[in-house]
Formats: structure tokens, C-alpha cells, sequence
């Protein structure tokens, strides 16, 4: 399974010089086969939120392994 960097831009309330709202630029990490998974997967989770979003850019992690408490439990004991 690999790991994604997903960027999503959200609307703020404040305005620029030019009239356009502010972007606030929230990273999530995403786990996903493949940019179409993560894309199709954070798609859904932006559904689920009010505010006016866009994926700004997803990028793959290069991670080794992910070091958790359900992955590896023992040490986290």
C-alpha cells in the first residue's frame, strides 16, 4: 500500500487585493494504490465538509514503513 500527500486548497472568508478569496492549504496523508485512489478517496472525504475546497496537487510519500499502535503494537506498550 503506498501513501499519498494530498493538498487541498480551502476558501477562507478573508479577501485579496483582487476581490478572490484566501486559500488555506491543508496536507493530508492518504493511503491509496495508486494518485487515482487517493484522488477518488479524498473526493469523498471533501464531500463530507462545508466549506469550498479543491485538490490542489497529490504527491506520493516515500515511506519505508508506518510505525503505528495497530501495525506495531508492541511498542507501544
Amino acid at each position: 500500500m503506498n501513501y499519498y500527500i494530498v493538498t487541498v486548497g480551502y476558501e477562507t472568508e478573508r479577501i485579496d487585493r483582487d476581490g478572490n478569496p484566501r486559500i488555506q492549504k491543508i496536507k493530508y496523508s492518504v493511503q491509496a494504490e495508486s494518485v487515482e485512489e487517493a484522488n477518488i478517496v479524498t473526493r469523498k472525504y471533501l464531500k463530507e465538509d462545508t466549506r469550498n475546497s479543491d485538490i490542489l496537487s497529490i504527491n506520493k510519500q516515500p515511506i519505508e514503513c508506518v510505525i503505528d499502535e495497530k501495525n506495531s503494537p508492541k511498542y507501544y506498550s
